[in-house]
């Protein structure tokens, strides 16, 4: 959504104006959302920037004083405690400074474009995270840009020739890898990034500014987690994290923006309120009554005094009412069963106007059951890659087409050229990350495959029409969190540890995710533990005396059986679907039967994803 956008034409194309208005056009999704443009003189180089009208207020592009160099750019930047009041200036002056990866000298979440015509070059760069996601096509004689694939293809020199490869990923693990996206000319701009091309060639040079070898690392120390030294350290580093936390808290909502937090009954968006010390702040929950997040939230918004909104999730019309907007935003990339929060935006934009969210803040914290009965540190061996694979298929997300699944989900004419090919690129990212540390070489395999190429649309949606900012993304809590071993870091200990300590009262409210007490492990902790075990075994074998809370916000499941059925339907026994030669028939309507039966859970985690690409292709492709 928010970003930049734009392409290097060297071939000097006449309609270089009508090919950025074109561009423009796609990415202005709601009345509020802003655009500027600048087309050089020569028409080999036209980009712009889009925003919805709460960062970056000032027309763009900056200028600078020669009047050579122009920056287009989107997102933020923090001066020690505070949110720098103009990022495009302050950016600006280290480009002057520093040259192509001036953002080795920035603290922030942002991207900018930078056009130096003195140098004849373009600058493409993005904040160490890669926070807002851009994508890139190498043309005859340059490049397009732009924050959506839609727009990049608007220009005449991008094809839509598919990716296998992306596809196979998409199918098994319901999101793509690395920088790979459905077409075979345009990809991902990697996170840390500074791409520069050259205006004359159009000939450019990748350049990683920052990776996560450079994360410092703690050694490991005698005593343990679980000794009495060891239990000091843990103290130590959770008071530590929460100083950090509390400190990026509050510097995020120290500006005159209205800021909120969307709140679940996890850790992550409690911490976040618990800690904020800015009042009053506005809480929204969404999810069916019953279930655990709006129970817990409800909590612990009146603990933390902030005024609550709740959401009604039971009513499944919302899903097919915010479809095409969230596949417009997504671009099949997030399938829908991953909406959730969409139909609530309109109603956030009227209450705050940034979310401080919590966005895999249990990975930066390392989450309780954060690849959970694997041992640490472990060479990345096959029997490793196979677990791995194992966890990205079935367990971090809905459970997906299995290795026998994926031998009747193709037609047989595709089923030769699709086998095979989402294990190989697994094993290809996999060996991009030896040179990180063994004790963190999975976690951060997860931040940049699973963070970053699919919960990360969760911000992208938002953006459409609230700011997101990011507590947990802050560079020295991340940096300070990644460089604990493991010991001290592995199945939550810290994260409970700082929920104990800073927020007592919180550590009260179990933790949705799994509904135990976040605490540091003790007896208070183990007790109740053991209750909810008893209540939920005394229920299922004796009746149901307890109440029983409803685990998920939604039920995606029985809606595909009930209300989302014909539409369900509409797009996979589509003409267009099964004569595409991609979807074997009988399986995908075999699959369909097996989920419309009940008799077997979870397989909508199959199903989506055939439908999600199918919407994808409609929407981009044909």
């Amino acid at each position: 959504m928010s970003g930049v956008f734009g392409f290097i034409d060297t071939r000097r194309n006449s309609a270089a104006s009508a090919t950025l208005a074109r561009m423009a056009q796609t990415l202005s999704h709601r009345p509020w959302h802003v655009i500027d443009q600048h087309v050089t003189d020569d028409g080999v180089l036209g980009a712009g920037r889009v925003a919805i009208g709460l960062f970056n207020r000032a027309p763009q592009p900056l200028v600078g004083a020669s009047g050579s160099v122009r920056m287009f750019f989107c997102g933020e930047l923090y001066a020690g405690d505070r949110i720098a009041p103009d990022p495009e200036r302050v950016a600006l002056a280290a480009y002057l400074a520093h040259g192509p990866t001036f953002a080795r000298e920035l603290n922030g979440q942002f991207t900018a474009a930078v056009i130096d015509q003195t140098r004849a070059r373009l600058v493409l760069t993005n904040d160490r995270f890669g926070l807002y996601h851009h994508y890139v096509a190498q043309i005859p004689g340059g490049i397009v840009f732009a924050p959506e694939l839609k727009a990049v293809l608007t220009h005449p020199a991008v094809r839509n020739t598919l990716d296998a490869t992306a596809l196979a990923q998409y199918m098994r693990f319901q999101h793509v890898l690395g920088e790979r996206t459905f077409f075979e000319q345009i990809t991902l701009l990697p996170a840390a990034a500074a791409l520069s091309v050259d205006l004359h060639t159009g000939t450019s040079a990748l350049e990683s500014y920052w990776s996560f070898s450079d994360l410092p690392q703690q050694p490991e120390r005698g005593g343990g987690a679980l000794g009495q030294a060891g239990l000091g350290r843990l103290n130590d580093a959770a008071d530590e994290a929460a100083r950090l936390l509390k400190r990026a808290v509050r510097r995020l909502s120290s500006d005159a923006l209205r800021p909120g937090v969307y709140l679940s009954g996890g850790l992550d968006s409690r911490a976040i309120l618990g800690l904020s010390e800015r009042r009053p702040i506005t809480s929204l929950t969404f999810g069916d009554p019953a279930c655990r997040d709006v129970r817990f939230a409800e909590r612990i918004a009146r603990i933390c005094g902030s005024r609550h909104h709740w959401f009604d999730l039971r009513d499944s019309r919302w899903v097919t009412e915010t479809a095409d907007l969230h596949l417009r935003l997504t671009e099949g990339f997030h399938s829908w069963i991953h909406a959730h929060g969409m139909s609530t935006l309109p109603a956030a934009r009227e209450l705050i106007d940034v979310n401080l969210s919590g966005w895999d803040g249990g990975t930066v914290m390392s989450h309780p059951d954060s690849w959970a009965g694997l041992q640490w540190p472990r060479a990345d061996d096959s029997a490793a890659l196979v677990e791995d694979f194992q966890y990205f298929n079935q367990v971090w997300t809905w459970p997906g087409i299995t290795e026998a699944e994926e031998r009747l989900l193709y037609t047989p004419a595709k089923r030769r050229e699709m086998l095979g090919l989402a294990f190989d690129s697994f094993r290809a990212e996999h060996r991009l990350g030896e040179a990180y540390p063994p004790a963190v070489r999975r976690e951060l395999f997860f931040v940049r495959q699973h963070c970053r190429r699919m919960t990360q649309y969760f911000i992208v949606f938002n953006r459409s029409h609230i700011e997101c900012r990011l507590p947990f993304f802050d560079y020295d809590l991340f940096d300070f969190m990644f460089s604990l071993p493991m010991s001290l870091r592995g199945r939550g200990q810290v994260w409970h540890a700082l929920i104990g300590r800073a927020l007592p009262s919180l550590a009260r409210i179990p933790n949705a995710g799994d509904n135990r007490l976040p605490m540091p492990n003790g007896w208070r902790r183990r007790l109740h533990a053991a209750a909810v075990s008893a209540r939920a075994r005394i229920n299922r074998h004796i009746a149901p005396i307890f109440n029983d809370d409803v685990k998920l916000y939604a039920d995606y499941e029985a809606w595909l059986r009930s209300d989302l059925r014909p539409w369900a339907e509409s797009i996979l026994f589509d003409p267009r679907t099964l004569e595409r030669g991609i979807f074997d028939p009988a399986f995908v309507r075999s699959l369909a039967a097996r989920h419309m039966s009940g008799l077997e859970t979870w397989t909508i985690g199959k199903i989506a994803p055939i439908m999600a690409y199918e919407m994808m292709l409609r929407h981009l492709h044909d």
